[in-house]
C-alpha cells in the first residue's frame, strides 16, 4: 500500500512536493492527506498526486474536480482524530528555529496531531521568518528543508455590499463580546465596522483583525489556530497578546461555549428557509468544506449571551438567491443558526418557529427573489 503524507493546512502550509519528500526519505509515491489550501501548489497538477482532503476549493479546486483528491466531510475539531486514524507515514509542516528546537511557522491547526501520529516529520524551515510563538513541533523530525518564500495571497478589501453587511453584524454585538471570524470580504467588513472593543477567539487571525489593537478596539490576548498576514500579527505577538493553539483547543465546542458573549460570525453559500446552512457545495460542484463553521456555530448557540450568526450576500455571483427553499446539503443544522444578516437586513431566528423563520428569511432575501421564495415555501 502507498504511504500517506499528511500536509497540515493554512496559508503558510508546506510547498515541497510529495515526490520530493518521498525522495528525501526513500519512500514510494504516496497518497496525500490535505486540508485548507488557500493558494495553488504546482505539484497539485501532477496526475500522480492522489489522496483526500477535509477542505475542497481554493488551491485544490482543479485536483478535486479531476477526482484525484477526494473530499471527506469532517468538522475541523474532528480533523486531528481523522488524521491520527489515517496513520500517516510522514507529516509535512512548516517551521521556524527556536534555539535547538523547531516551532510551527504560524498556523498550528491540526499540525501537532499529524506530527505526533506520523512515523516521520519533514519541516520546511523559514529562516527569514519571525517566531510568533507557535508551539514546538513534536514527533520524529527526519528532515529539514529550506522554505522558498513567496507572497501571501492578497486579502481583498470589502465592497459596498459587504460593508453594509458588516455594519449590520456590528450592530448586533453585545458589550465586551468575544468574536470569531473567517476569511473573506465580509469578515473584513465586520472588522472595519467595529467601533467598540472586542476580544478574539478565532480559528483564523488576519492582519485586519490584529490591526484592531492599533485602533484601541482589542481587549486581552487573541487565541487563534491559523494566521493570514504579516506585520500586524507579528506586532501582536511581540506584545505578548497572541496565543496560537491547535484546533483541539481553538475549536473545542465545550471550551468555546464556556466563553461568555461568544459571537460566531460566519458566512455561507446558501441558507434554507428553515435556517439550515450550506457551506460545501452548489449542486454537484464542491466549493469548500465544513471547516470550523459547525464547531463555532454550535459553541456560540450554547454560550451564555452568545450569538451564532451567518452573514452573507443575498445573491451569488450569477445573481441567484443565496436564500433558498432548501439547501443543497446541510453543513450546519438550523438549531445552531440564530441570526442571518444580508445587505437587506437582519433575520433574528431566535425563538422563531418554522413559519416565522421562513418569513424573516424572505424579508432579507434579494427583492427580486422574494416572490419566488414565498411560492416555494412549504411553511404556513
Amino acid at each position: 500500500m502507498s504511504p500517506i503524507f499528511a500536509y497540515p493546512d493554512g496559508v503558510d502550509s508546506a510547498r515541497i512536493s510529495p515526490a520530493a519528500v518521498a525522495g528525501l526519505l526513500d519512500l514510494r509515491t504516496p497518497r496525500v492527506l490535505l486540508g485548507w489550501t488557500p493558494e495553488p501548489r504546482e505539484w497539485l497538477a501532477d496526475e500522480a498526486v492522489h489522496g483526500v482532503t477535509v477542505m475542497a476549493g481554493y488551491g485544490l479546486a482543479g485536483a478535486v474536480t479531476a477526482g484525484r483528491i477526494r473530499y471527506v466531510p469532517v468538522r475541523l475539531s474532528a480533523v486531528p482524530r481523522f488524521a491520527r486514524s489515517a496513520r500517516p507515514d510522514v507529516a509535512v509542516v512548516t517551521g521556524v528555529r527556536r534555539g535547538s528546537e523547531l516551532a510551527f511557522l504560524g498556523s498550528v491547526g491540526w499540525g501537532p496531531a499529524a506530527a505526533e501520529a506520523a512515523q516521520y516529520v519533514v519541516v520546511e524551515v523559514d529562516d527569514a521568518a519571525e517566531d510568533i510563538g507557535a508551539p514546538v513541533i513534536p514527533g520524529n523530525i527526519a528532515a529539514i528543508v529550506p522554505r522558498i518564500r513567496g507572497p501571501l495571497p492578497a486579502a481583498r478589501a470589502p465592497d459596498a455590499v459587504e460593508l453594509a453587511i458588516g455594519a449590520g453584524v456590528a450592530s448586533l454585538l453585545p458589550d465586551d463580546p468575544t468574536i470569531q471570524l473567517g476569511p473573506g470580504g465580509i469578515a473584513a467588513a465586520i472588522v472595519a465596522s467595529l467601533t467598540r472593543p472586542v476580544r478574539i477567539w478565532s480559528g483564523l487571525l488576519t492582519d485586519a483583525m490584529a490591526g484592531l489593537a492599533g485602533r484601541g478596539l482589542l481587549r486581552g490576548k487573541v487565541t487563534a489556530g491559523y494566521v493570514w498576514g504579516d506585520s500586524p500579527i507579528a506586532e501582536l505577538a511581540r506584545a505578548g497578546r497572541l496565543s496560537l493553539r491547535p484546533v483541539e483547543e481553538t475549536h473545542d465546542i465545550t471550551r468555546v461555549a464556556a466563553i461568555p458573549r461568544f459571537v460566531a460570525c460566519n458566512t455561507a453559500l446558501q441558507v434554507g428557509l428553515d435556517g439550515s446552512v450550506n457551506v460545501e457545495r452548489l449542486g454537484a460542484r464542491l466549493i469548500t468544506g465544513i471547516g470550523g463553521h459547525a464547531d463555532y456555530s454550535a459553541a456560540a448557540a450554547n454560550a451564555k449571551g452568545g450569538i451564532s450568526l451567518i452573514a452573507l450576500r443575498s445573491t451569488n455571483a450569477r445573481g441567484g438567491s443565496t436564500i433558498v427553499p432548501r439547501v443543497d446539503t446541510v453543513s450546519t443544522p438550523r438549531c445552531d443558526v440564530e441570526v442571518v444578516v444580508t445587505e437587506h437586513g437582519i433575520a433574528d431566528l431566535r425563538g422563531a418557529d418554522d413559519g416565522e423563520r421562513c418569513s424573516k428569511l424572505i424579508e432579507v432575501a434579494a427583492p427580486e427573489h422574494r416572490a419566488e421564495l414565498l411560492n416555494a415555501s412549504t411553511y404556513g
